[in-house]
């Protein structure tokens, strides 16, 4: 029995050892493997209404062509579209951000002459140069992610290439990877890469479709009310809403902050709007088109969260609910191994 036991540790020493050199190569290489990521998790999103259109009488390429062709019609449409809006309105927020830093500037002087204690007036002050010091960072780091983006097209051009390749053979592909297993820890690899497809699928098909319209609603309800920067303003909305409980307040703030420079009761009519948003939102929207729950605690999600704002900043807060729920099925899957 101990023979047995020290096999089974053993073995499972080696294959931690094999994963983690695999994973420490891969990182070393990791502008080489970019692409395959990319390609990877592309062939992931597409790979089910490919298997829809197929089931309707097309042949794999076809339904993959096909689907490209969409995509590209609908990319290069939003593309034509709100391209130029989104650089319009960069540019006016260029211009604008100095006068909207001499106004915070002038409230925090006119703050000081109130009757107020020296050391509060200088917190205020204080403050208010951070804000502005991080809307310069926010602004400057946005740009500078667009260029990052731009200078990563190559990868950006072969992953649907490399996708196109997955998709056709995805069945000998997965097949291939299941015959590295045992008979029995193949059925074991297929149950557990099912609940991973669960909990991913899950956030992809509930929380994109639910931030979309989220971010569609807000851009919109900022057109008709006649805010400033409504299509930034709308993205930045649908983004931030992929952050669960601080998503819609990190999305909320800025357009009504925005719409406070103009006035008072615009700032309001704004609160308002997205307040109803929210409510359409949470009351009837999610419920309908998240149909289960990714099984993780909301302690555990608002940790998460802290945790990878912490570590990557919003992008961290972005990928740390699906990040945490995926680990989740792992480590209970391999606490379960090791308790056998």
């Amino acid at each position: 029995m101990t023979d047995l036991n020290s096999r089974r540790w053993s073995r499972w020493i080696l294959v931690l050892v094999v994963v983690a050199a695999t994973i420490y190569f891969l990182y070393r290489v990791r502008e080489v493997t970019m692409p395959f990521i990319w390609a990877g998790l592309l062939a992931y999103l597409l790979f089910r209404p490919v298997q829809f259109i197929e089931k309707q009488g097309l042949k794999r390429v076809w339904a993959i062509l096909l689907l490209y062709v969409v995509i590209i019609v609908a990319l290069g449409t939003i593309f034509y579209f709100a391209l130029p809006g989104l650089i319009r309105e960069l540019t006016e927020m260029a211009r604008a951000i100095p006068q909207y830093a001499h106004e915070a500037q002038h409230m925090a002087d006119r703050l000081q002459n109130l009757d107020i204690p020296v050391r509060l007036g200088e917190i205020v002050k204080e403050n208010i140069s951070r804000v502005n010091e991080v809307v310069y960072q926010g602004l400057r780091n946005f740009v500078g992610g667009l260029y990052s983006f731009l200078s990563k097209v190559l990868a950006i051009v072969f992953a649907p290439i490399l996708a196109f390749y997955i998709l056709t053979d995805w069945e000998k592909i997965r097949d291939s990877f299941l015959k590295l297993f045992s008979p029995r820890g193949r059925r074991e690899a297929q149950e557990l890469f099912s609940s991973l497809d669960t909990v991913l699928i899950e956030f992809f098909k509930g929380h994109l479709l639910v931030a979309t319209f989220v971010g569609a609603m807000v851009g919109l309800a900022a057109l008709l009310l006649g805010v400033k920067f409504p299509l930034m303003l709308g993205i930045l909305s649908g983004v931030t809403n992929l952050i669960p409980y601080f998503g819609a307040f990190l999305g909320g703030v800025p357009a009504v902050a925005v719409a406070l420079t103009e006035s008072w009761q615009l700032g309001l009519y704004m609160t308002l709007a997205i307040f109803v948003i929210q409510q359409v939102e949470g009351n009837l929207i999610t419920p309908k088109v998240i149909g289960g729950k990714l099984g993780i605690h909301p302690l555990l999600i608002v940790f998460s969260l802290l945790a990878g704002g912490k570590l990557w900043g919003i992008w961290g807060m972005l990928v740390a609910v699906p990040l945490a729920a995926v680990l989740k099925v792992l480590v209970s899957w391999l606490y379960l191994k090791l308790v056998e």
